[in-house]
């Protein structure tokens, strides 16, 4: 419909798909300090959550076992009540830095 609208009117409308699939594993933990930061976090509330992200580390278990310990440092926490948040500040700028972008 919104497509049909714009054609209707002559108008230019700029269309993009964002995959989202494994979102919260790819979200770049610079990214996400910087995108608090520009949505008015407090430093002291960044900080926190920069501790909680420091030196994070998981291990893989598969039918033969555990695999070594591994550090992570890319993506969001799986089933902490923080990273829908989190996942959604990512998002809210990166939409906002689009639509500056757009002519």
């Amino acid at each position: 419909m919104l497509i049909e609208k714009y054609r209707e009117d002559q108008r230019e409308l700029h269309c993009a798909f964002v995959d989202l699939e494994k979102a919260y594993d790819r979200v770049l933990r610079e990214e996400l300090w910087y995108c608090m930061r520009k949505s008015g976090v407090a430093e002291k509330c960044v900080r926190v959550v920069q501790d909680m992200y420091e030196s994070c580390k998981t291990v893989v278990r598969c039918t033969v076992g555990v695999t070594e310990e591994f550090k992570v440092e890319v993506g969001l926490h799986h089933g902490s009540a923080l990273s829908p948040f989190l996942s959604t500040m990512v998002m809210d700028r990166l939409t906002d830095e689009v639509r500056q972008e757009s002519p």
